[in-house]
């Protein structure tokens, strides 16, 4: 009560008048009644002392109690239903210290995502780098032979198509996580889109001896970003030739309903480990059967864009197998139909 000194004056006040009240009273009405004006006024300022010193006290517990939470100590649940201004401050500070620490926890929680982002684009990056290090000192000696210098120059454009191919999803990635990848809704074309989305792959298909079977209406209309939507089955592609064996199958069937849009993604490889089906979507996660040099991007950038524009991305074993199968979902507005 001491460290209050706001209450000094109101407290000197009340003593002020218990003593005019009691010569007041007895210069008008003798002893008894300056007893009794000055006992009235007396014991009015004791309760109302007490009721002060019992919110002042109220008031310093919810003080020690901050500082305690500051300090990283528990939360505990401060609120009440009573009636009054303390019982509403009571119930405000349980909220603001509940946010913060929910806040401080996210934070924590994105620096350890942050820092093992940047570990794992490090080690992406650094294998490329290491093997282009290389490759470009074994083309500065003069007496490499040309088969040579053709094959580890191959090789050092191959590996730069990588890194290229590596930091531009990366790049899309930030900017999804960020919130600013600019994501269009306009009436699309179903085999439109599949045209876009296998240009980029047909290439290593054919390399591979691969068959490409798509399966889709060619009246299907659909409301959403082609662009992104494309990157997202280009990367399902990629990694369904990667899983494929040499002269194998991959399969796109489209359709759609009243509410949705299905797009599935087919091969005819090993197929997925039950272990790694929770998984297969999360950053930089690579499964048991993952090909040589998969990065764990492309498939978690698949379904980072389908879920962006209100879908979802699912991943399962065929059955009868062998091989995989993965699945777009994106919501089919009406206007589509």
């Amino acid at each position: 009560m001491t460290r209050n000194k706001e209450l000094y004056l109101p407290i000197a006040l009340s003593m002020a008048l218990t003593l005019v009240s009691g010569l007041l009273c007895g210069f008008l009405g003798g002893p008894w009644a300056a007893l009794t004006g000055s006992g009235s006024v007396l014991l009015t300022t004791l309760l109302w002392m007490s009721t002060t010193w019992s919110r002042y006290k109220k008031l310093q517990e919810l003080g020690e109690y901050l500082a305690s939470v500051y300090a990283g100590g528990e939360l505990l649940d401060i609120r009440d239903n009573r009636e009054g201004e303390l019982s509403l401050l009571k119930n405000d500070l349980h909220k603001i210290t509940v946010t913060l620490r929910q806040q401080s926890a996210q934070l924590a929680h994105d620096k350890e995502f942050l820092q093992q982002l940047l570990d794992n684009i490090s080690h992406q990056l650094r294998t490329p780098l290491t093997g282009m290090l290389v490759m470009a000192d074994l083309l500065a000696r003069p007496d490499l032979p040309l088969e040579k210098r053709q094959e580890f120059t191959g090789q050092l454009t191959a590996q730069l198509e990588r890194m290229q191919w590596l930091l531009e999803r990366l790049l899309t990635l930030s900017r999804l996580d960020a919130g600013c990848l600019e994501l269009e809704r306009k009436t699309v074309s179903l085999p439109s889109l599949l045209d876009r989305a296998t240009a980029p792959v047909r290439v290593a298909l054919e390399l591979r001896g691969q068959t490409l079977k798509v399966e889709c209406p060619q009246d299907l209309l659909w409301e959403g970003d082609e662009k992104w939507t494309a990157e997202a089955v280009t990367n399902l592609i990629k990694n369904a030739s990667e899983h494929s064996p040499v002269g194998g199958l991959v399969k796109i069937t489209v359709h759609g309903d009243a509410l949705n849009l299905m797009i599935t993604v087919e091969d005819n490889g090993p197929g997925i480990s039950e272990s790694d089906i929770p998984y297969l979507f999360r950053r930089f996660y690579r499964g048991k059967n993952a090909a040589p040099g998969s990065a764990g991007i492309g498939l978690a950038l698949a379904a980072e864009l389908v879920r962006a524009q209100g879908g979802s991305a699912t991943a399962e074993n065929r059955h009868p197998g062998p091989g995989a199968r993965f699945i777009l979902k994106l919501p089919m507005y009406p206007c589509s139909l």
